[in-house]
């Protein structure tokens, strides 16, 4: 399966670069990002494709060992980069630590708002 539709951004982010750059951190319902629960981010156990949602993930829980164990290791007192792409929010970095708190039934979670500027500035070379 090719990257899903939502999630190219004609960008692939460094992750480093991006964890260095001071933006401010909000607290939202997850409530208005839940639609990445249904998106492919990941890959299911034995696979090398997006074909594993959030929600997916916590339904297998016991079988998707390698997410599972990234989740349980999530910490979320670190918040998660969304970026607006096709007007939805969408997840650049942070999908184990959203899913930890859908799955504990969290009601908020902290985001960091990455602007397209900063997006095109961390971007990989």
């Amino acid at each position: 399966m090719p990257l899903p539709d939502i999630l190219n951004t004609g960008f692939k982010t460094d992750e480093p670069k991006l964890w260095a750059v001071d933006i401010p951190v909000d607290e939202i319902p997850i409530s208005e990002i839940e639609h990445n629960l249904d998106i492919p981010y990941l890959e299911q156990e034995g696979t090398n494709d997006w074909n594993l949602t959030p929600k997916m993930l916590i339904r297998n829980f016991n079988k998707e060992l390698f997410h599972a164990r990234k989740v349980r290791e999530a910490d979320l007192k670190f918040p998660i980069d969304i970026y607006f792409h096709k007007g939805k929010w969408i997840i650049l970095d942070g999908v184990h630590r959203f899913t930890k708190a859908v799955k504990l039934n969290h009601k908020t979670i902290k985001v960091r708002r990455i602007s397209e500027k900063i997006a095109q500035a961390t971007k990989r070379r």
